[in-house]
């Protein structure tokens, strides 16, 4: 070959695999990476507010961190995971010293010195994986085979406190300001089989159900039990200076919410009470009760006023009239903590127009008066004070960093510092893609839908790609400008990878939604499915205007509530999509509003099956698949306490008597939120190839 033509071939071909990489993004976001991120959970200020302590999740082995703000955490145990199921978790957590942790661990006290690495049991207490500490820290409490022990630290002597009876089993203690009486939580429940008669009798599926749920006190010192009258679902319970105690009750049908306050043995007595005639729309996540550290007041939050936001009043009030609001406008807000002294309270909110970033401020209860403390952009949240009242710290994620722990001066506009980084290496963070909030009128009545937009940077916008919907789950839960900072944070990798391999990501906040106001948050009241799916489909309406997308290779997925909309989505409008995803999605509702499973999510949302069957006939999704004209693929995990595998059997039985395209795939021993890296890993690659299948590889539109 002549040698000049050959250096020209050569140049040619350098030349075309350069430009050919400039079209490409890099690919330095890969599923085996997004499958490691890891996740700390329950921080904790030690005593002399030194330290914190964090439990640390690497996809399934869960270990104790300990961190000093401006260095780097020091890991305290290092467990094996169990051989079969590749996990180990860690139970309660908490500081006996400024040099000594108590935690749990399979139903085992444990201790660790946070300077000596090498965690040891303590001896005896067997049964005391949950527990709680006195005030004084020299005793603990904790429940073993639903009785509950109380028990010395310094010399183990323990004794048995209730001796409750009727298949009750005590929970979660309390302790008074002076150690002097607990009070707890008592359940009783009962397992229930499935029905599901195309299965046979050697496999079955069947579910624990909630028949009954107490508020008990008893003293330190020895007595009977005293139960706190009740009615409906009652939670938080806390002592008060005088050593009453306050607590939440919401109504079986959720449509009335009061804060209660009793003496041992007294008729409880209401100091507040919300009431609406859909349901109490704020998200449990966003609805904490605190009684201050002084226990002379109570903060809380209500959506009386459209928005859930931030009130404060004495807990011996008289009147609704002695409380007072301490936040207000066109956002949400959340409470974070009170400081030691009681006369501040951190909290995190949105901001009128931006309901998908959380912000970081301080207010003081008498004067009403907030400032910010963490203004940067992303999502900041549950700020915790540590114990001299001068520091905080708190969660954050935005849109380069999943969630992780962070320390800032309580002052106006600190520097925070990083307490953890849970991104794995070789991630470059300047490759994720950044999402855009967008809106676009619904299907149902025109209103806004609100939502996020992922379009990576190096997506040739001449050309026409394949999008992806995803749909949130819970029905009640949110979308952030950023990673989500719990249970859907492995999706929004997902997604970053997805966004990275040439995918448009749109994900829409359908009316339900926590985030917003109260009547958004209630508005698919007595029409789960429809209206909510609606606004979904509004959000391939609003792709298809998109030049960059081609509106016939648009797919759509999603987990939980999200699987079960996900089905509604295909059989409303069949054609809309060109295929879908299931994962773990409720198929038919008749069962948990009969009060076998999340009757308290169901009932105020539909009624009952008796009251309103056309409703449930609507949103029972399995009973339409004939109307099913698109790929589906169906992902369980089988030990999903949230929505059991029945669900699952009872789709894909029908499925294939329809004689439906569909695709399963089952993880044994998998959770509802995928965990496990293995799991991560194969579901992601399963998920790919069936979009690449279905959206990607499909019949392209020309751009003109």
């Amino acid at each position: 070959m002549n040698p000049k033509r050959f250096i020209v071939c050569c140049l040619i071909l350098v030349s075309a695999v350069i430009a050919a990489a400039s079209q490409t993004p890099e690919r330095n976001i890969t599923i085996d990476r997004i499958a490691q991120i890891k996740y700390p959970t329950s921080p904790a200020w030690s005593p002399d507010g030194e330290r914190v302590a964090f439990l640390w999740d690497a996809w399934g082995k869960q270990d104790l961190f300990v961190v000093t703000p401006g260095e780097e955490p020091v890991q305290l145990t290092d467990f094996p995971v169990d051989p079969d199921m590749l996990i180990t978790d860690i139970g309660s957590v908490d500081w006996a010293s400024s040099e000594e942790i108590l935690f749990g661990k399979e139903g085992q006290l444990w201790t660790v010195s946070p300077t000596k690495p090498g965690p040891m049991r303590v001896p005896g207490l067997a049964g005391a994986g949950s527990f709680a500490l006195s005030p004084n820290r020299g005793q603990i409490a904790f429940s073993r085979n639903g009785q509950l022990w109380l028990a010395s630290l310094e010399t183990k002597y323990e004794r048995q406190l209730t001796f409750i009876e009727g298949g009750l089993r005590a929970s979660a203690p309390v302790f008074s300001p002076d150690g002097q009486w607990l009070t707890f939580a008592a359940s009783r429940s009962t397992t229930i089989q499935y029905p599901l008669p195309f299965n046979g009798n050697l496999i079955r599926s069947y579910v624990n159900a909630n028949q009954e749920r107490r508020l008990g006190v008893v003293s330190t010192l020895g007595s009977n039990v005293t139960w706190i009258p009740t009615v409906g679902n009652a939670r938080s319970a806390q002592f008060t200076a005088d050593g009453s105690i306050l607590y939440e009750e919401i109504s079986p049908d959720r449509k009335t919410r009061e804060l209660k306050v009793t003496s041992v043995g007294g008729v409880p007595r209401t100091i507040w009470k919300d009431y609406d005639d859909r349901w109490y729309s704020p998200h449990r996540r966003d609805s904490k009760l605190l009684v201050s550290p002084d226990g002379e007041s109570v903060a809380f939050v209500s959506d009386r006023q459209g928005w859930v936001h931030l009130y404060v009043m004495p807990v011996d009030t008289a009147s609704e009239k002695e409380a007072k609001q301490l936040t207000s406008g066109n956002y949400l807000s959340a409470l974070g903590s009170w400081s030691p002294d009681s006369g501040r309270i951190a909290y995190h909110h949105g901001v009128d127009g931006n309901p998908m970033e959380r912000f970081i401020d301080i207010v003081e209860v008498t004067t009403g008066k907030s400032e910010t403390i963490v203004a940067e952009n992303g999502v900041n949240l549950d700020p915790a004070f540590s114990p001299d009242g001068t520091h905080l710290v708190y969660g954050r994620t935005d849109t380069q960093n999943s969630l992780d722990l962070f320390a800032v001066a309580a002052e106006p506009r600190s520097k925070s510092v990083r307490l953890s980084d849970s991104m794995p290496p070789g991630m470059d963070r300047t490759l994720l893609t950044t999402p855009v909030a967008v809106e676009f009128p619904s299907r149902h009545d025109g209103q806004p839908v609100p939502a996020t937009l992922m379009v990576h940077e190096d997506l040739d916008l001449t050309e026409r790609h394949p999008a992806v919907v995803w749909i949130h789950g819970s029905g009640s839960d949110q979308n952030y400008l950023g990673w989500h900072p719990a249970s859907y944070r492995m999706y929004y990798s997902m997604h970053q990878y997805l966004a990275q391999q040439g995918y448009v990501i749109l994900t829409p906040d359908y009316r339900g939604s926590s985030g917003y106001s109260r009547d958004w948050s209630t508005g698919h009241h007595m029409s789960i499915g429809v209206t909510d799916t609606a606004d979904v489909a509004s959000g391939a309406d609003y792709l298809k205007t998109l030049d960059y997308v081609d509106p016939d290779r648009i797919g759509v997925w999603g987990l939980s509530y999200g699987g079960f909309m996900t089905l509604q989505a295909l059989w409303r409008d069949p054609t809309l999509w060109r295929a879908g995803i299931d994962v773990a999605g409720v198929v038919d509702w008749a069962y948990r509003g009969a009060g076998i499973n999340l009757s308290g999510f169901t009932i105020p949302r539909l009624g009952s099956p008796a009251e309103n069957p056309e409703v449930y006939e609507v949103s029972s999704s399995y009973k339409h698949m004939d109307m099913l004209e698109r790929p589906l693929m169906v992902m369980h995990g089988t030990d999903d306490r949230n929505v059991t595998f029945h669900d699952s059997l009872i789709l894909i039985d029908q499925l294939v008597k329809l004689g439906k395209d569909f695709e399963t795939v089952i993880y044994p021993g998998e959770i509802h939120f995928f965990r496990r890296d293995i799991v991560l890993r194969d579901a992601w690659r399963r998920a790919e190839q069936f979009f690449d299948r279905h959206l990607k590889n499909g019949p392209k539109m020309s751009s003109q």
